[in-house]
């Protein structure tokens, strides 16, 4: 009998548990972020190779790690090609920042420049981007 209800009582505590995670868990995905998005999308260059895109996104995990503020990053190709004007870009780089200060130092620092020299061998130069900041 004290077995079967320190079974119960087991079972319940397991189940709290399970609840609390899991409503934290929901408390946490229903928040806005307040980072900062700098989102470009972009022309595979022609001569560019596999290996020149394994490359850039290989440059692109070491730029995370040495980026002060960048939290994180994605590069694909587009679901489907965007159209702008008569350009079609068929490419996207994502890099999410702490904040629009983060954002904003990106572009001279000197972890960028490998990433940049990557980046320029697998793309038509100019991009079509956008910042989100987050509220």
């Amino acid at each position: 009998m004290i077995t079967a209800m320190r079974r119960r009582v087991g079972f319940l505590l397991m189940g709290s548990m399970f609840l609390m995670a899991g409503w934290l868990t929901g408390q946490q995905g229903a928040k806005t972020e307040k980072t900062t998005i700098h989102a470009m999308a972009w022309t595979m260059a022609e001569g560019a190779t596999e290996q020149d895109f394994e490359n850039f996104k290989r440059a692109t995990e070491e730029f995370l790690m040495t980026m002060p503020g960048l939290k994180r990053a994605w590069v694909g190709k587009l679901r489907k090609p965007l159209v702008v004007g008569d350009i079609t870009r068929t490419h996207g780089t994502v890099l999410e920042f702490d904040d629009l200060k983060s954002k904003e130092a990106y572009p001279g620092h000197a972890s960028r420049v490998p990433w940049a020299a990557a980046f320029s061998k697998v793309r038509v130069p100019s991009s079509t981007y956008f910042d989100l900041i987050g509220e």
